[in-house]
């Protein structure tokens, strides 16, 4: 008997790219005849026509599973609703935009059949992409790897295949602001990478806005690092440090109203966070809610 692989999609607000998604993913499967596919498409609280664009193609191909979101709970969110459902021997998570080329899969299901428990992606270039996003990208991993001690990968992207017993891993996790790089790194299964060059989109505009990487960024900063918590001695050694200096010039009022405030208010800032995460970590809400299941 076959073994089967689940590929999870998150989608939101794809119209222009699923129906070419689809056929490229579709052309590339029946080319491996080696094992079975599941396509889990996780339908993330679109406003647009995704939904009933799924619905038609899941007529010409059977292989597709759609799940609905009822409202979006982010990448990471979608990825962990997707694998929560699947039953692969191993599960592919890829993108909907196409930046992603469905040809890759067979490198990483032969590092897979090789061993390896978790395959990623790592970019090696981006096409048409804007300095700025370059710019972007860059100090992303940068600060991130400084913080969290290289918990994260520079340039892996969250394109990759996970064998069964490290999704369902993570799945099983309890916690809610799940990191999903940070934890598939983190948990210590073998690992490798295939280097790729990232295509442009292929239609309609990027959903990776400057707030949503800085959400994802810090998401990884308070789930793998201790450094916030000791930023408020750093705050206090500064502060006695610029208390001195100032108290030489005698700038008295100056001196105590600002290093007091800027003090106070980084350290709140920090507890806030750890607490706002225990708060959700104590509530224990669903991470999300399901409309319809479709193929399952």
């Amino acid at each position: 008997m076959k073994k089967l692989i689940s590929i999870v999609i998150p989608v939101y607000n794809e119209e222009e790219v699923i129906p070419e998604l689809c056929k490229r993913l579709g052309a590339e499967l029946k080319k491996i005849h080696k094992y079975e596919f599941e396509i889990i498409v996780v339908e993330n609280g679109s406003h647009d026509s995704s939904f009933n664009l799924l619905l038609k193609e899941r007529i010409k191909n059977k292989k597709i599973k759609i799940i609905q979101i009822v409202k979006n709970v982010g990448t990471d969110g979608a990825l962990i609703a997707g694998l929560t459902f699947a039953k692969g021997d191993a599960a592919i998570v890829m993108m909907a935009d196409l930046q992603e080329d469905p040809s890759l899969l067979p490198k990483f299901i032969k590092k897979w059949e090789d061993g390896f428990e978790i395959v990623y992606g790592v970019v090696e270039g981006r096409k048409k992409l804007p300095i700025l996003r370059r710019l972007e990208t860059y100090l992303y991993y940068k600060i991130i790897n400084l913080i969290t001690n290289n918990l994260v990968i520079e340039n892996a992207s969250d394109f990759r295949l996970m064998d069964k017993k490290a999704y369902k891993a993570i799945v099983e996790m309890p916690e809610h602001n799940k990191f999903f790089r940070g934890l598939a790194n983190w948990m210590g299964f073998r690992q490798t990478g295939v280097r790729f060059d990232r295509a442009p989109r292929y239609a309609g505009e990027s959903k990776a806005y400057f707030s949503t990487v800085m959400k994802v960024a810090l998401n990884g900063i308070f789930s793998f690092s201790n450094l916030p918590v000791y930023l408020p001695f750093a705050l206090a050694t500064m502060a006695f440090i610029l208390f001195v200096g100032l108290l030489l010039l005698r700038q008295w009022q100056l001196a105590m109203d600002s290093l007091f405030f800027t003090f106070i208010f980084g350290v709140l800032g920090i507890q806030a966070e750890y607490l706002r995460r225990i708060l959700l970590e104590t509530r224990n809400r669903p991470q999300f809610f399901i409309r319809e299941k479709i193929g399952f």
